[in-house]
């Protein structure tokens, strides 16, 4: 064979054989990962940190729900939430004694206060809150309100106003019912940290999603290295260099070691030859230390809901920063009480305007939890009060308090002046001239004096000899 046939051949040899990749060792590759991500843009998106937050509203709210089913520490800050904002009772309360005790009476028929639990944990949890308001079938009350699933409700518009409200009812199984288009005068929908061009609110927990995700991975880490490092890895060296001898075993000297192990108890010690070591292998400082990363994550889920770590772990940082988050925390827990009054005054209005009671106001008192940065203002309105620099008015309303039913209440309730004197505060009554020596003789429960009781007899027989001479009867 000619040496031009011999090249050819060569040559067509090597083109049929696959490219090795010079980057690697004891594989070869058609393609290197770099050309694969460059051709198909989405090869690694299951590894990456943007599937974590999904693009449509309805899945972002779905997976808020399985966070907060799912992860202690997304349902425990969410509570708090709904918890330092709103207590365990809501009152309400009116001018008119009639209005009131019909107002209660209605709180408690319609269970509003777990309607509006639900409701401001549907807007902090899905950003949405929505309800329906059912008329009884006279017309003139209120049979019942729906605190709705926002997930099940579309939303139509038409030239940014909202002109259709469908709801598909979920079933327990999952499934959909069929659609049910609900009336605009009876439908209630607030949104949550979402400008008024947007249809949809923002849930509290999409910003710590990212967070969520990681401290899953890394729990998923934690769990492999458990299975794979909960048996320490033994390696048992025979032979080697010692000193100026270097011992090479055999295969019959590696069988007897074996051997030997194999037949020894754990219990106890084995005696080896001198070039027979043992190590064990473990965990520490080789894996991934997912303690550390884990804590980092949650103080990132802590940050992205919101809330002042010192809340929930106890840990923070100094006094100064920890009284500003606190502020920020308690300025975010009036808005969610905002949220609750608009809830109740959507139900109240209606209800007024079908008992005739138009011209009355409700207002309502939420049994919350002070932090110390509001007990402390609370104490400096006070003080500010009792030195004279605010009014009896200002005070009422920083405490949340309406002043003209307050004063109303006042004038309603009876003066009682306590009867449980003591002899040194009667003492002054009657210095002040506002009590006399009888009277105070009388409130200590003493006996007149004997020079008192002589005057009183004399007196009294005067007045018997008089009225014997002007011929009256003495009794």
């Amino acid at each position: 064979m000619s040496k031009q046939k011999k090249r050819r051949k060569r040559t067509q040899k090597k083109q049929r054989e696959p490219q090795k990749n010079t980057h690697s060792t004891g594989q070869t590759m058609q393609m290197p990962p770099a050309s694969a991500a460059a051709l198909s843009p989405g090869f690694f998106n299951d590894v990456t940190a943007t599937k974590a937050v999904p693009t449509s509203w309805e899945d972002r709210a779905r997976k808020a729900v399985e966070y907060y089913q799912e992860e202690p520490l997304v349902s425990n800050a969410i509570n708090a939430w709904r918890t330092f904002a709103l207590g365990d009772e809501i009152r309400v309360n009116c001018e008119n004694e009639t209005v009131r005790d019909e107002a209660k009476d209605a709180f408690i028929t319609l269970g509003l206060n777990d309607f509006v639990k639900d409701m401001v944990l549907q807007l902090l949890l899905k950003g949405d809150a929505m309800a329906y308001l059912v008329r009884s079938k006279s017309g003139d009350d209120i049979e019942r309100v729906i605190c709705l699933n926002p997930i099940s409700v579309t939303l139509n518009y038409e030239n940014d106003a909202l002109v259709e409200v469908i709801q598909r009812p979920i079933h327990p199984d999952g499934s959909y019912g069929e659609e049910v288009s609900l009336d605009l005068d009876f439908f209630f929908h607030a949104k949550w940290n979402a400008p008024e061009f947007d249809p949809r609110g923002q849930s509290m927990v999409v910003p710590a999603f990212e967070s969520i995700a990681l401290l899953r991975d890394y729990r998923t880490a934690e769990r492999a290295i458990a299975k794979r490092w909960a048996t320490p890895l033994r390696f048992i060296q025979v032979g080697g260099a010692y000193g100026s001898r270097i011992i090479t075993p055999d295969k019959g000297m590696l069988d007897a070691v074996r051997d030997e192990l194999n037949k020894m108890d754990l219990a106890s010690g084995l005696v080896v030859p001198f070039y027979v070591k043992a190590e064990t292998y473990g965990a520490e400082g080789i894996s991934l230390n997912t303690e550390a990363k884990a804590q980092e994550a949650k103080e990132d889920i802590l940050t992205g809901l919101g809330l002042a770590r010192s809340v929930v772990s106890g840990l923070g940082p100094n006094f100064a920063t920890a009284s500003v988050s606190m502020q920020k925390m308690i300025v975010q827990l009036k808005e969610i009480k905002q949220a609750a009054r608009d809830i109740l005054d959507w139900v109240f209005d209606e209800w007024l305007e079908l008992k005739g009671y138009e011209n009355e106001t409700l207002h309502y008192q939420f049994s919350d939890l002070d932090l110390s940065a509001e007990v402390d203002q609370k104490k400096l309105l006070i003080e500010l009060y009792d030195r004279g620099l605010i009014s009896k008015k200002s005070l009422q309303e920083k405490m949340s308090l309406n002043p003209e039913v307050e004063a109303k209440e006042r004038d309603r309730e009876e003066i009682v002046v306590d009867s449980n004197w003591s002899v040194e505060d009667i003492s002054r009554l009657v210095a002040l001239d506002v009590l006399t020596v009888d009277e105070a003789r009388k409130r200590l429960g003493l006996d007149q004096p004997a020079e008192k009781a002589r005057e009183k007899a004399a007196l009294a027989d005067a007045e018997r000899i008089y009225a014997k001479h002007r011929g009256e009867d003495h009794v």
